[in-house]
């Protein structure tokens, strides 16, 4: 099997895997809703031959819901703006000639939906997949074409911590789908780490209908 079919069948079996739980939920009433605030930092890199192989630190910042079903068991959404920085290697301009090599911006709107188990009330265990649309990027850098695609796929996984309406938490991003906007030639997926503190603003029981 070729490595891209390993990555479809792989994005294929979460997606079965995720619409399996988000079933399972809709059997479940909410108990009660949280919605809060959140930034913090990424830590990202791209692979690929086109790039320098460093992580570039930049921010997201958005809001966040928590849907909790039971004591243990959360689904929480979140609407983020991300940016991603990377720089280009020495050798981008062999790979695509007349390209600029640069430091290259990218910010998306991504929309993580992540299940949260909760083995104690205080800590979070994430995971779940994030949907990512590119809002705008570095222009001029090769022949008026766009660099980056408009689409990201990804998987996050990662734990957080729950002190009253404080959270921190740390995740690890990596991405599954190419982002090469300009050929398929390299092999471009943004992966690493994010860091952020979170404010929970409103929460509120829901009275089950009996």
């Amino acid at each position: 099997m070729t490595s891209s079919l390993k990555r479809r069948s792989i994005v294929l079996s979460f997606v079965l895997v995720a619409i399996t739980g988000i079933h399972s939920y809709a059997q479940l009433s909410v108990q009660s809703v949280q919605i809060g605030f959140k930034g913090g930092g990424n830590f990202y890199k791209i692979g690929g031959r086109s790039f320098d192989n460093k992580v570039n630190p930049s921010f997201s910042a958005g809001a966040y819901a928590e849907l909790n079903f039971t004591p243990k068991w959360t689904l929480q959404p979140e609407l983020l703006w991300s940016e991603t920085i990377a720089q280009t290697s020495p050798i981008f301009n062999q790979i695509y000639p007349s390209a600029i090599s640069s430091k290259l911006y990218s910010n998306y709107v991504v929309l993580p939906i992540l299940v949260a188990f909760k083995p104690v009330p205080e800590l979070s265990i994430l995971f779940g997949p994030q949907v990512g649309y590119l809002v705008n990027q570095t222009t001029g850098v090769y022949a008026g074409k766009d660099v980056f695609s408009k689409s990201d796929l990804a998987l996050v996984f990662g734990g957080q911590l729950n002190l009253g309406k404080v959270k921190f938490g740390a995740r690890y991003y990596v991405g599954l789908n190419n982002i090469n906007g300009i050929n398929s030639s390299d092999d471009w997926r943004a992966h690493g780490f994010q860091l952020y503190l979170g404010y929970q603003l409103w929460n509120k029981a829901i009275k089950s209908k009996k």
